[in-house]
C-alpha cells in the first residue's frame, strides 16, 4: 500500500482519504464540545395544570400525576429548576393553552429568569387559542334597593383589605359616579395664597386650592370628612389633567383645599378651566354609574337590559401583570423573554392619596 500510495493518481487517493479521515474526526469531536441547540424543550400551561406537575405533558395523564402546569408561576418557577442543574442547551417554549386564568399577584421575573440569545425563553399562546389571564374578582350578590340602583355587600372593603376604583360590567368598563354627568363645572376663581388646612399655616395655594361656585358643590357640604376625603377632583389643564382628593372645603366661601398639588396653577392656561367631581353616593344618580362606599357597599345602576342577577361583574385586585426586576446597579438584566398571543384584563389603579397630576397628556 506503501507503494501503491506513491503511484501516480493512487496516492492522491491515500492522501485524500487520509485527509478527510483527520478533518472528519476533529470536525466531530469539535460538535461534540458545542451545547446542542438544534431542540426547543416544551412546557405546557392549562387551566386544568397543576403547577406540582413537570409541565411536559399537553394534557394530564390518566393516573393525574403528571400534565401541563397551571400558570405562569409555575412555569417560571419550572424554568429556574432547569437552571439550576446548569446553563439553558435549548431554547425554552411554554405552550399556553386557551382557557382563563385568574391571577392574584403579578408574574415576577428577574435576571436569573433570563434566556439566552441562543436559548430564549417564550410565554406563548398554544395555536390557534386564546389565553386570557385576569387580574380582577366577579361581584355577586346584587340585590335591587330601590331608585333602580343594586347593591352588594364585599366583607373585605369594610375589612380595609380591598379598594378599588374601576368596575367592569359584562366586560365594559363602567363610569364611576360623577357630577356633572355629562360636560363640566368650572372653576370660579384662583386661591393664590391661604390658610392651608393640613398645617393651620400660611401657604401658596395656587395648585392645591380653588373657589368653586357654591351650587356645583352644594352635595359634598353634607358629608363627613371622611367620605369627602374620597372624593376626586378631575382638573382640566388644556391638553393635561390632574386627579386630585378633596382635603376640605369652605362651606362659607366654595374654597376646595386639595390633599395633593396640580402640575400647573390653577387658571395658568385661562379664564375658564373644567373640572368634574367623581367617586360620592349623591352623584349616583344615573344608570350606568357605580360607587364603593368604605363600609363594604358597593352600588351600581344597571343599564337598560343589564340583569345583574347573570351579569357579570368584576373588580380587580392587581394593579400589574407581569413585573420585570431588573439589577440595573449591577449590570444585571432580564433578557431575551417574549411573550406572545397571551391577553391581560381586569388591572386597576388606586389613586394615592397625594392624586396624580402630569404635566403631559390626559390620564383616565
Amino acid at each position: 500500500m506503501a507503494e501503491a500510495g506513491r503511484m501516480k493518481g493512487g496516492g492522491t487517493k491515500v492522501d485524500g482519504f487520509a485527509n478527510n479521515s483527520v478533518a472528519g474526526l476533529f470536525l466531530g469531536l469539535f460538535l461534540l464540545a458545542l451545547p446542542q441547540l438544534t431542540g426547543t424543550l416544551t412546557l405546557y400551561v392549562s387551566p386544568n395544570g397543576n403547577d406540582e406537575w413537570s409541565g411536559r405533558l399537553p394534557e394530564p395523564n390518566k393516573e393525574r400525576t403528571d400534565g401541563p402546569l397551571a400558570s405562569l408561576e409555575g412555569a417560571r418557577d419550572a424554568i429556574r429548576g432547569l437552571k439550576r442543574k446548569g446553563p439553558l442547551t435549548e431554547p425554552v417554549r411554554v405552550v399556553v393553552k386557551g382557557g382563563l386564568y385568574t391571577m392574584t399577584r403579578p408574574l415576577v421575573l428577574t435576571p436569573e429568569d433570563s434566556g439566552t440569545e441562543d436559548c430564549p425563553v417564550t410565554y406563548e399562546a398554544a395555536p390557534g387559542e386564546r389565553p386570557v389571564f385576569s387580574g380582577g374578582r366577579r361581584i355577586s350578590g346584587f340585590r335591587p334597593i330601590g331608585g333602580g340602583i343594586w347593591a352588594a355587600r364585599i366583607p373585605e372593603v369594610a375589612e380595609g383589605k380591598w379598594y378599588f376604583e374601576q368596575l367592569y360590567v359584562n366586560g365594559r368598563g363602567a363610569k364611576r359616579a360623577r357630577l356633572p354627568n355629562k360636560f363640566y363645572f368650572y372653576v370660579a376663581n384662583k386661591v393664590p395664597y391661604g390658610i392651608d388646612p393640613a398645617t393651620g399655616r400660611p401657604a401658596n395655594l395656587e395648585r392645591r386650592a380653588f373657589q368653586a361656585r357654591l351650587d356645583d358643590i352644594r352635595p359634598l357640604l353634607k358629608l363627613p370628612k371622611e367620605k369627602l376625603r374620597d372624593v376626586t377632583v378631575v382638573l382640566y389643564h388644556s391638553w393635561a389633567i390632574s386627579r386630585l382628593k378633596i382635603l376640605d372645603i369652605d362651606p362659607r366661601t366654595g374654597i376646595v383645599y386639595l390633599a395633593g398639588k396640580s402640575t400647573w396653577p390653577i387658571l395658568w392656561w385661562g379664564p375658564s378651566q373644567r373640572y368634574h367631581l367623581e367617586n360620592f353616593k349623591e352623584a349616583l344618580d344615573e344608570p350606568g354609574e357605580w360607587f364603593l362606599d368604605r363600609d363594604g357597599t358597593l352600588y351600581y345602576w344597571p343599564l337598560p337590559g343589564e340583569d345583574l342577577t347573570k351579569a357579570e361583574v368584576v373588580a380587580p385586585v392587581l394593579d400589574e401583570f407581569i413585573r420585570i426586576e431588573g439589577e440595573p446597579e449591577k449590570g444585571r438584566w432580564v433578557e431575551h423573554v417574549k411573550f406572545k398571543g397571551l391577553s391581560f384584563r381586569y388591572a386597576g389603579y388606586v389613586l394615592p392619596p397625594e392624586g396624580y397630576s402630569d404635566p403631559q397628556a390626559a390620564c383616565k
